[in-house]
């Protein structure tokens, strides 16, 4: 009945997939995402939701990405869903593990900028930025990296936390990095893939850059929600790790019965925390 609910109010808001260029490597290439308002709202004077997706995937993954789309927009917000491109020209799959991945963990964060700036040209003057998992840890960097006073709030919905991991090639690929040999390709196993052909600057700006997001989030002074699920198996103990980074504009949700993407009832329990969260924002 919920999703029934949601398709007929979607049927009053308009969808567009928009494309920009981005900048990687010195050349142009092509960026996607969705553009979802609802009918009878001005992005311009209601501000609009920028809502990432987590590690490697696309803006089309069902859940949370889409669900929480459509309900973000049934209740009246505008929303961007951008796909990062991973350095690949118009991505459109998420990374599967079959074929060489090779740019930046800084990339992204420009990306996620030319998406704000994609926006403003639409005559948005308030954004919160959102985003799901390593999509969480991102939009929270990226609120120092764009140092821009038209991003308003930041949804983190079970945000990875940014430390360091281990990995047996991590100091051969920081030498190579530092060599200015980053782009070598190293098979080895990276995230969820357990053999991967990675570059050398990808396996160490992912794994070797300390980017606790806790410091990030002592630096920001726009109000915060981060939404995290009890039964979560993949970003454990968020609460715990987050105590001691915790102020004022900092709000901490718990779905108790959440799994890592808010599947179900949890889902609809997420996107009445967030809405709430949006018309506070953005009143």
């Amino acid at each position: 009945m919920v999703i029934l609910f949601v398709l007929f109010l979607l049927s009053f808001a308009w969808s567009e997939s928009v494309q920009i260029e981005v900048d990687f490597d010195g050349k142009k290439i092509r960026a996607n995402g969705e553009w979802v308002v609802p009918e009878g709202v001005d992005p311009a004077k209601k501000g609009a939701i920028l809502w990432l997706h987590g590690l490697f995937q696309t803006h089309k993954m069902q859940e949370p990405i889409t669900f929480q789309r459509e309900a973000w927009v049934s209740e009246g917000f505008p929303v961007l869903s951008p796909t990062l491109t991973l350095g690949i020209d118009n991505r459109t799959q998420p990374y599967d593990c079959s074929y060489p991945l090779d740019h930046e963990y800084k990339q992204n964060l420009k990306e996620i900028k030319e998406w704000v700036k994609w926006l403003k040209s639409k005559g948005v003057k308030r954004i919160i930025l959102a985003g799901h998992s390593m999509g969480g840890q991102q939009v929270i960097h990226a609120y120092e990296f764009l140092k821009d006073d038209s991003v308003v709030g930041i949804l983190a919905v079970a945000p990875a936390k940014g430390l360091k991991r281990e990995h047996p090639l991590l100091e051969k690929a920081k030498k190579l990095y530092e060599e200015g040999k980053g782009k070598t390709l190293l098979k080895t196993r990276f995230f969820y893939c357990k053999e991967a052909q990675v570059s050398a600057r990808t396996l160490y700006t992912y794994y070797g850059v300390d980017r606790n997001i806790g410091r990030f989030l002592e630096r920001i002074k726009v109000p915060v929600l981060i939404v995290w699920g009890g039964e979560d198996d993949r970003i454990r103990d968020l609460p715990e790790f987050l105590k001691p980074y915790l102020k004022n504009n900092i709000r901490l949700e718990v779905i108790d019965y959440a799994d890592h993407f808010f599947r179900d009832l949890a889902g609809e329990d997420l996107s009445a925390i967030a809405v709430e969260f949006f018309g506070e924002v953005l009143r």
